[in-house]
């Protein structure tokens, strides 16, 4: 089942992040829960009642260009859950709420060193679209 993250899911999303190697502490995750975004959409898919899954997507409106498109910027799976059909219904679901919201193309992108994410996305008929520019301030 694939749902709308709630309020009580901070401890299993934090969970998840970590598994991909991000810092995720389960008060910041919490948090950024309970700070509503219209913009931001966090999916959770669950297998008897425990959440196996995480899809965090924005909804874009650029001024320069129409229509809307849709930036994956989180997707995680259980490491007891991959090759499930987990990744796939969440992959699924967010394409079909980007559709609905008026989103003409959903986007993402994966370290390099995520061979097995890169393979699973071009399965999902994603395209390699190379070069990204990042600047930390």
């Amino acid at each position: 089942m694939v749902r709308l993250a709630e309020q009580g899911d901070g401890a299993a999303l934090a969970s998840l992040f970590v598994q991909l190697g991000y810092p995720a502490l389960e008060a910041g995750v919490s948090q950024g829960l309970m700070q509503p975004d219209p913009a931001r959409e966090v999916l959770v898919a669950c297998m008897a009642e425990a959440v196996v899954g995480v899809l965090v997507w924005h909804h874009l409106q650029p001024l320069h260009v129409a229509p809307a498109w849709g930036l994956i910027s989180a997707l995680v799976v259980d490491d007891s859950a991959r090759s499930l059909g987990v990744g796939a219904r969440l992959l699924a679901t967010v394409e079909e709420r980007a559709r609905v919201a008026g989103c003409m193309q959903l986007e993402l992108s994966s370290s390099l060193k995520r061979e097995g994410a890169h393979r699973f996305y071009l399965g999902q008929g994603y395209l390699e679209r190379p070069k990204r520019f990042v600047k930390v301030i």
